[in-house]
Order: C-alpha cells, then structure tokens, then sequence
C-alpha cells in the first residue's frame, strides 16, 4: 500500500505539505479513489501530530489507461483548497487537469455527447460543469482559456473557397457587439435567432471575460459552419466593420 501511495503521489506530482493519504481500487468498476491530505507535522521522536479536520472535496481527475480517477482531498480547517492541477474548484465536479480538457473540446465545438465519450465522464457532472459556465459561477485559468481559444493555423491543403470567406476572424470584436446588443442587425434565420438570444442572455450573467470568449466562438463557429445561408447578415456585418 505505500509503495503505491508513493506512485500516485509522483504520477499526480503532489508535493509537501499534500500528501496521499489512501488509494483505493474498485477493479468492477474501474475507478480509483484517491485520498489527499496534509502531511501531519513530525514532532518529537518522529511521532505525528494530528492535523484538525477540515472540509471534504472529491473531484473527477484525468483518467490513467481505461481506469477512471477520483480525488478526495481533505483540507485542515482555515485553509483554503489547493490550487493544483490535481485539485479543483470548490463546487465544481472535475479537477483543474480535467477541467482544462472539457473546455478546450467545448471551445472546439464537441457537443455535450462527444465530450463524455473521449473523456468518460458523466452526462450529469457535465452538464453542471456546463450550467456553471453559462451562469456566469465558473471562472476559466488562463491556461485552459488558452487552450480553448486557440485558433489553428490553415491546413496547406486548405481550398481555395474557404480564403475568401466573408466571416470576419474569431477575434474580431463584431462578435462581442453582436452578443452585447450594440451592432443591431436584421436577422433572417431562426436557427441564429436562437443562438443570439441564449448567447445574449447568458452573457448577462457572465462576468469572466474567458469564459465570455468561448461563448463568442461559438458564434464565430456557427457563423463559419453555415456561412452560405447567412449572406444577409455578413453582409450587414461587413457595412458595419467598414463603417
């Protein structure tokens, strides 16, 4: 037990004070729980001192081969949870690791089905995961904001048609105006007229700027997706950039 302890604590790369604590392996299900605390202090002749109690936290980590990953990590009363990548958020179902992950396949347009299955997580800790962006209660690192905005460089094979787009680029500030109201257009198509009124109601409730940037995505996305359907808004879209 302590030498595999010991491998967890150097695969997840937790470092003193933390220390694990317990592994536990439930082979039928194919998950392993993790449990993180404080190392006790060492008092005279080695003996160790008992640390008080403190809040409880489990968060779903990155899984290892097909094994699923589980962390519970005890944090001594009046402090505050770690913020490693091996921990999370408090409230939130996925670790800071796991997190980064789930953002970047959202960001990509992965719809929610896609994301549980490369990941193994379940559809009901995404959706809350996903709730928390769209409230506005789940801030974004700067990594993992990064990562999921990043946009890829052209393929060499690109065709031709897609370089004379119309879409104006992801970083375009176009998309913040259309989702803040202040670049009115007139909008034909309903499937936009839908996404424009979620957009714009859950941006009322955002207050990080990252997370409001995967929501312009994912207007830039949809735009780019059905480009040939919405000439007349381009259009409008393209007055107003030149204006």
């Amino acid at each position: 037990m302590a030498d595999a302890m010991g491998l967890w604590r150097q695969l997840l790369q937790i470092q003193e004070p933390w220390t694990v604590r317990e592994c536990r392996a439930d082979e039928f299900n194919r998950c392993m729980e993790i449990c993180v605390g404080v190392e006790a202090p060492r008092g005279w002749f080695r003996l160790g001192r008992a640390t008080a109690a403190g809040e409880e936290f489990v968060w779903r980590h990155t899984g290892f081969g097909d094994w699923r990953v589980r962390l519970r990590v005890i944090v001594p009363q009046g402090s505050e949870p770690p913020r490693h990548a091996w921990a999370g958020e408090a409230g939130m179902p996925f670790t800071r690791a796991l997190d980064r992950q789930v953002l970047a396949l959202l960001g990509e347009g992965v719809g929610m089905t896609g994301v549980c299955s490369l990941l193994d997580i379940p559809m009901s800790e995404l959706w809350r995961y996903r709730h928390a962006l769209d409230s506005g209660k789940h801030g974004v690192s700067v990594d993992a904001y990064a990562a999921s905005t990043a946009v890829p460089a052209p393929a060499a094979n690109e065709p031709a048609g897609n370089i004379s787009s119309r879409v104006p680029d992801a970083a375009d500030p176009v998309w913040q105006r259309l989702v803040d109201g202040s670049l009115d257009i007139d909008v034909r198509v309903l499937g936009l007229q839908m996404l424009l009124s979620r957009l714009r109601s859950q941006a009322a409730l955002i207050a990080d700027e990252q997370v409001l940037a995967v929501k312009l995505r994912e207007l830039h996305r949809y735009f780019v997706r059905h480009e040939r359907m919405l000439a007349h808004e381009l259009g409008q879209m393209c007055l107003a950039e030149a204006a």
